[in-house]
């Protein structure tokens, strides 16, 4: 017969499972001029322009602000207010270079 110690067993097994598939999305701050917000690999899961801005700007798989080129442009950031899905691989770092007078966020997660 199964006991409650046996139960409570489960579950416990059950949580950590759970909590070892569990996504780690993290957030930058807001964004309004080139600024390195992660190292590393990972996916960008989406791009909210909080200020639209007058032009738009780019996210790149890069891991320093004096390295973006076009070859390493990942996503335009649109110069419309929204929020953008992405789900984008990166593999260096992500660099955001807002477009003028533009402030975004950048939703990812890093690799472990």
């Amino acid at each position: 017969m199964i006991g409650l110690s046996d139960i409570l067993s489960a579950i416990k097994n059950l949580v950590q499972a759970t909590s070892a598939l569990s996504i780690q999305y993290q957030t930058s701050a807001t964004v309004t001029v080139p600024t390195l917000i992660v190292t590393g690999s990972g996916t960008l899961f989406n791009i909210s322009v909080v200020v639209p801005g007058s032009a738009a700007g780019t996210v790149y798989n890069t891991s320093a602000t004096n390295t973006v080129l076009p070859a390493n442009a990942l996503m335009v950031i649109p110069d419309t207010a929204g929020v953008y899905p992405a789900a984008l691989t990166y593999g260096v770092g992500l660099v955001v270079v807002p477009g003028t007078g533009q402030s975004v966020n950048i939703t990812y997660t890093k690799a472990s």
